[in-house]
């Protein structure tokens, strides 16, 4: 008697990092700020000028907190899960089933547009994560497919499908 066996699907494991320019279309406007007033309380005789400069230090250091952070985010996708990590003093890592997964979305705010990047949100069934944005994409990287791929192979791979009612 002959037993059918599953088509295997490996598509391998895909990393995805928010690029750097995803910092100047979130804190451009700040940073330009937080330069300016540093370079105000520089000069000698200006009212408050400590206050100012202190200010502006302060901000500069949650600007580089920031910056930090947004590169420390990490996409991976493998063949069965979809994992989230984040964080710089304390790292978390977010784990999605890739059958879970229902629906995509892209996104694109004004100052993303101006330095060529999307955000993805992805919406699952998960209670812990049910949506996941993935911020600072390439505008050309067309990663929706990619990702709707692998989760049609998980969904065969475990058995689950979709019944909708109409």
């Amino acid at each position: 008697m002959k037993t059918r066996t599953q088509p295997t699907y490996s598509f391998g494991t895909m990393i995805f990092r928010p690029r750097a320019r995803q910092y100047l279309a979130n804190d451009l406007i700040i940073t330009v700020v937080c330069l300016a007033g540093l370079a105000v309380a520089g000069i000698d005789g200006v009212f408050m000028g400590n206050v100012l400069l202190w200010a502006s230090l302060a901000i500069a250091v949650c600007l580089v907190y920031r910056f930090l952070y947004l590169r420390s985010m990490r996409f991976v996708i493998t063949d069965e899960q979809f994992i989230y990590e984040h964080g710089v003093f304390r790292r978390t890592r977010d784990f999605m089933e890739l059958y879970r997964i229902v629906d995509f979305r892209e996104e694109s705010s004004f100052s993303q547009q101006i330095f060529g990047l999307k955000t993805i949100q992805i919406y699952s069934g998960d209670r812990s994560t049910p949506c996941l944005d993935m911020t600072g994409m390439d505008m050309s990287a067309n990663l929706i497919p990619f990702i709707r791929e692998r989760v049609g192979a998980s969904r065969k791979r475990n058995g689950i499908y979709e019944i909708t009612n109409r």
